[in-house]
């Protein structure tokens, strides 16, 4: 299960950062619907009507963080 999570998280990963390419905000908006299917149920952002191009990029770094693996001693205590 841990491995299947992790190819996951890696291809969720990956649609983030083309997503961030794309300039098109309807596609970028897709692209970002996509994203969230993806994620577990408990996960999942509930998404506004109405998005701009920087909402979406602020979304999918709340979703990258969330989905990342932790990086160790930069905790704080």
């Amino acid at each position: 299960m841990i491995d299947r999570m992790s190819s996951s998280n890696s291809e969720i990963l990956g649609l983030i950062s083309k997503c961030r390419e794309m300039k098109d905000v309807v596609k970028k908006s897709s692209a970002l619907q996509l994203i969230n299917q993806l994620l577990p149920p408990e996960s999942r952002v509930k998404l506004p009507s109405l998005i701009t191009n920087d909402g979406i990029d602020n979304l999918l770094s709340w979703i990258e963080v969330k989905i990342s693996p932790p990086i160790y001693g930069l905790t704080t205590p």
